[in-house]
């Protein structure tokens, strides 16, 4: 069977592929996104990203030079991001959850010609440490992106006859486990994700109006705010929300129909339910990837909000979701079933096949896989072997075929010589009604060599941590699990470290101690 990739012409641009698409006389006209009391139609989208490609030629820019865009989620990264790539220039979208040092090494790392960021950032990060940088723009301030934008004249630019396997834009990783890895991806990937994703298992139309959590420079924002949006000529919402009543007045006020979040959102909203009280009527489908959904979450929720969550995972080197759990057969606690278009496998440290229920490697096959990481031959060698890639996940599968996440390949750890998942602990203790988050680490106790599980909590709102809840947490674990993953000590923090892209940051939890 002929692959999506294998479809398209080999000489593609995946920004004309979407824009011209989105231009056909029935949606040219439709509402393409929102943005706090304005809208830009599909029109004046491609109107704006020709716009952008003529400041980028008019700085100079040329095939294959990198824009770094270091911008909240608005309108001006969705036209600087497209128009780049009409161009065959590299947009390189940088999170603004990142530090200081992220970002300058990122801007360093990717040899960026142009950063478009705000007065803010631009403050942050004065002196620039990049030798390669030369041009700036500013979304605010005297001048402003947008301001050059609209005094452009509305002149057709001509794409870059790019062809479909060759780089269009980078992401950074998340950087948990070192610097941040540029993940190099090409022309068809989007389309692949959207194809496989957006349209086979969400099946996303062009009624719909999409509201993401995650970012744009988030693989998974990118897609549910960006190009899946795109792909079936829906709406999408561009937002700077920052806690759970943010969310919930932007769902009152854009009724969107599909919600992607994350779990540390969806905790947060059930934390804030009954004095700002969500109103899910309008939404058809809520999605939740990033990190494990705890099932406990995923019960209150479909309780609550009579709405289940189609929990998912996917990786920046995929760009989007490979696992995902199809809309009125989740099963609560899992990653759902491969997407179609991805061989998903459970494999042992041979490379052998697993059994249903053994914990084991996640190993993926699929067309949206990365070219590979900028720069890093030995990491690239590591992870890829083909079109498959090992995750550096531990999973096990059931005999439904579902997909259970155990945690990250150097999560799990032993306790009395047995193998525990931080993702089980965490799960029970979600159950307890005090607890807000919690992260589940080993650590030695003090002058002795055995490793004891400790948890660190967070509580909700109006809970105050104790000895008495800390023994009553303890308790609890131990009536819902074998002695031996019980955690013997609890640390209450008021927040968990997070990564840029919202995950628990486990490696930063050991400076709490």
């Amino acid at each position: 069977m002929e692959s999506i990739s294998e479809r398209l012409p080999k000489v593609f641009n995946v920004a004309a592929y979407f824009l011209e698409s989105s231009l056909a006389a029935e949606n040219s006209q439709r509402v393409a996104l929102f943005y706090q009391d304005k809208t830009y139609t599909y029109s004046q989208l491609n109107c704006f990203v020709q716009r952008a490609a003529q400041v980028f030629l008019n700085f100079g820019l040329e095939q294959e030079n990198r824009v770094a865009i270091l911008l909240p989620d608005t309108p001006e990264l969705v036209f600087a991001f497209w128009g780049a790539i009409w161009l065959g220039i590299i947009p390189v979208p940088i999170n603004t959850a990142c530090s200081v040092d992220e970002v300058q090494y990122i801007l360093q790392d990717s040899r960026a010609k142009l950063l478009i960021t705000t007065q803010d950032w631009q403050a942050k990060l004065a002196p620039i440490s990049s030798a390669f940088l030369q041009h700036r723009l500013l979304q605010d301030g005297e001048t402003p992106f947008l301001s050059l934008l609209t005094q452009q004249a509305d002149e057709a630019v001509p794409c870059a006859k790019t062809l479909r396997d060759e780089p269009a834009f980078w992401l950074y990783t998340s950087g948990s486990t070192g610097k941040p890895k540029g993940v190099i991806h090409l022309h068809q990937s989007m389309v692949v994700c959207a194809e496989n994703y957006a349209k086979s298992t969400l099946k996303l139309h062009r009624e719909d109006i999409t509201y993401s959590v995650a970012n744009m420079p988030f693989a998974y924002g990118l897609g549910n705010t960006l190009y899946m949006p795109m792909a079936v000529g829906s709406a999408t919402i561009l937002s700077d929300a920052s806690n759970a009543f943010d969310i919930v007045a932007d769902i009152q006020r854009y009724k969107p129909t599909v919600f992607f979040g994350i779990p540390s959102v969806y905790a947060n909203l059930l934390a804030v339910q009954e004095i700002a009280p969500l109103d899910a009527s309008s939404l058809r489908l809520c999605v939740s990837a990033a990190e494990q959904l705890p099932e406990s979450i995923w019960r209150q929720w479909q309780e609550t909000y009579n709405q289940e969550i189609c929990e998912g995972i996917g990786t920046t080197e995929f760009l989007h979701i490979f696992l995902s759990n199809p809309s009125g057969a989740c099963k609560p606690g899992t990653s759902g079933r491969p997407v179609p278009g991805y061989e998903v496998q459970v494999l042992d440290d041979r490379g052998h096949p697993c059994a249903a229920g053994e914990i084991g490697n996640l190993v993926v096959s699929g067309e949206s896989l990365m070219l590979g990481y900028w720069n890093r031959l030995r990491e690239t060698r590591q992870a890829l072997y083909g079109t498959t890639m090992r995750t550096g996940d531990k999973y096990q599968f059931d005999a439904d075929g579902y997909f259970k996440f155990m945690g990250r390949q150097d999560d799990l750890f032993k306790v009395n010589g047995q193998w525990v998942s931080p993702m089980e602990i965490e799960d029970v203790l979600h159950q307890h009604p005090q607890v807000l988050e919690v992260a589940i680490v080993p650590e030695s106790a003090d002058g002795e060599q055995l490793t004891q599980v400790v948890a660190y909590v967070s509580l909700k709102s109006g809970q105050t941590p104790s000895p008495e809840l800390e023994v009553n947490l303890c308790q609890f674990a131990k009536q819902r699990l074998p002695h031996f993953k019980a955690p013997k000590v609890v640390r209450f923090v008021e927040h968990l470290p997070r990564t840029p892209t919202g995950k628990i940051h486990r490696k930063a939890i050991a400076n709490y101690r």
